[in-house]
């Protein structure tokens, strides 16, 4: 009987250790406020560090830093990216459009998952000082 409390006890740490293995929204910046992540696009002009704002079929928006400028990249200009506590699987790199899982995950991380209607685009392109969304320019 004693056995069987004991395994039933141990059991049951293991159980409850494994559900806070890995990353949790404690330590992930962007659950704990309205801020998509940092990530780094490489072009083949520049690179450009800022937050993800937008996921879009051919690209992606970003506000970049330190300019704070909004910025989109279509994935054809994107050489290479980094993108903060996300695995390398998720990089968008050689100008090629992401494999629909990566697409998902990093709209889902991204400041807008749901996407930008066009009054909301125009009220944050108003908020930085711009008429339409800046292109990558070296």
């Amino acid at each position: 009987m004693k056995i069987r409390c004991t395994t039933i006890l141990f059991v049951s740490a293991c159980i409850a250790n494994a559900c806070s293995y890995g990353l949790t929204a404690k330590k992930f910046p962007p659950a704990q406020g309205p801020r998509g992540v940092m990530m780094t696009i490489t072009t083949e002009q520049r690179t450009f560090p800022g937050e993800l704002i937008e996921v879009r079929d051919n690209g992606l928006v970003i506000l970049s830093r330190p300019d704070g400028k909004l910025l989109f990249v279509p994935y054809e200009a994107t050489r290479a990216s980094t993108i903060e506590q996300t695995d390398q699987r998720y990089e968008i790199k050689n100008g090629r459009q992401p494999p629909p899982d990566v697409h998902e995950h990093l709209r889902l991380i991204s400041r807008f998952p749901q996407g930008l209607t066009p009054e909301l685009l125009q009220q944050l392109l108003a908020m930085y000082q711009q008429t339409e969304l800046a292109l990558p320019t070296p």
